[in-house]
């Protein structure tokens, strides 16, 4: 494993590689890194371009390291890339003197007699450079093989394209590999295990695949509410729940093979009122043994649902008289609203003739303050007459009051929550 100065090494010491075999074939020629240009076809100088046009993942070692990181997302490991560096040699020089032919016969002959870029290559490479006084590709342990790549002419073609107005010359393809890197993190040196154990859990399907509404129903969830999930695996005696990483007291949950029944009750949440807003919801498989730690048991998949505020219109202050009315009205908010929590109030016209919403803004979030199970909101010159009544918690809806009454003629329509003016 190398630091990313590996890929710079690389090219530095292929191109001694390079260089030695090319002066043995044509004295006092040269090796340019970098993308061929025009000009050096003009100059007909004898010299052997090396460019390294592509970079891609090593097949065969690209998963040789464990996971980089654990369940927790703390460190296990430096992160390490894999990589097969592809090199394009174009010959130039005198043809009539049949230097760029001589070039690629020594330089082919060369890299097929020792098809490795040796440690003492990669050391000269590195002493030749100041830029690469850092590398440590030197130490690694795995050996760099040159090979060559089989082309055709449309591959050239293609290659070739990618230099603007640039014309071909007698060029070869190389790949290297495989070339190792790493991060130089470090990670965390883990604590001893002081009591090693062995549990056994068997295999049996555990799955989440919703949290939210009843099957049917238009109305989410909300604090004093059910919430419903459906799954597989949840009929287990001693199946756990965790919500936002706190457990659940599970005799406020109804449990079945495919569906649990979550009671939203301080009880089940130990006492604690849940926010309005997106949580994350985990089931638990049950301890196979009385010792088995909490870390080792088998645990479903993560589902997120989202809490809506529950609201009740309290008391309405307007003067009596007029086609409008200017005043307050206080809303009552079930979970309480959390100080950083935007919140708006919607109120629609009930007049099916002419639709229309009015927008009410409550307090503006701010950190730190206290929480507020009511809201008062002020109204300028609104029309009178019947609104219903939803509010908007950070982009959470209230849920609207279905006609639950069998033979009502508004049986299974929206009812409320409304506010009359």
């Amino acid at each position: 494993m190398s630091n990313p100065l590996a890929i710079s090494t690389v090219s530095a010491a292929f191109l001694r590689r390079i260089l030695s075999a090319a002066n043995a074939a044509v004295p006092n020629a040269k090796v340019r890194l970098g993308a061929p240009t025009a000009k050096l076809a003009e100059d007909a100088a004898p010299l052997v371009n090396l460019h390294l046009y592509r970079v891609e993942p090593n097949a065969a070692h690209a998963n040789d390291h464990l996971p980089t990181r654990g369940a927790t997302g703390q460190m296990r490991g430096p992160s390490k890339l894999a990589l097969n560096l592809h090199y394009v040699m174009s010959f130039y020089g005198n043809h009539d003197a049949f230097e760029p032919d001589l070039m690629l016969g020594e330089v082919m002959l060369a890299l097929e007699h020792e098809p490795l870029l040796s440690k003492t290559t990669i050391h000269n490479a590195i002493e030749d450079n100041d830029e690469l006084e850092d590398s440590d590709l030197e130490a690694a342990l795995a050996r760099l093989r040159v090979t060559r790549q089989l082309m055709t002419i449309d591959d050239f073609s293609k290659i070739w394209s990618i230099f603007y107005q640039v014309p071909y010359v007698l060029s070869l393809s190389y790949e290297v590999s495989h070339v190792v890197i790493e991060t130089s993190a470090t990670p965390p040196v883990p604590t001893p295990v002081a009591h090693p154990g062995l549990w056994v859990s068997p295999v049996s399907t555990l799955r989440l695949d919703a949290a939210g509404r009843a099957p049917g129903s238009i109305i989410p969830p909300v604090w004093g509410g059910i919430l419903h999930v459906a799954g597989r695996g949840l009929a287990k005696p001693g199946l756990e729940l965790e919500v936002d990483g706190g457990g659940l007291a599970m005799s406020g949950v109804r449990q079945s093979e495919a569906a649990l029944a979550v009671t939203l009750d301080a009880p089940t949440f130990g006492g604690v009122e849940l926010a309005v807003g997106v949580h994350r919801l985990q089931a638990i498989a049950p301890r196979t043994s009385a010792d088995q730690p909490d870390h080792v048991r088998a645990r479903s998949n993560a589902l997120a649902f989202a809490l809506s505020p529950a609201i009740v219109v309290g008391t309405i202050t307007a003067p009596a008289g007029g086609t409008t009315a200017t005043g307050t009205v206080d809303i009552g908010f079930t979970p309480s609203i959390r100080s950083d929590q935007a919140v708006r109030l919607l109120l629609d016209v009930r007049n099916p003739a002419a639709p229309a919403q009015v927008i009410l803004a409550g307090r503006i979030p701010v950190e730190g303050g206290a929480n507020a199970a009511s809201l008062t909101f002020s109204f300028v010159s609104l029309p009178r007459g019947d609104y219903l009544v939803r509010a908007d918690v950070d982009g959470l809806l209230s849920p609207v009051t279905l006609d639950s009454t069998a033979g009502s003629s508004t049986y299974g329509q929206i009812i409320g929550p409304e506010l009359s003016l």
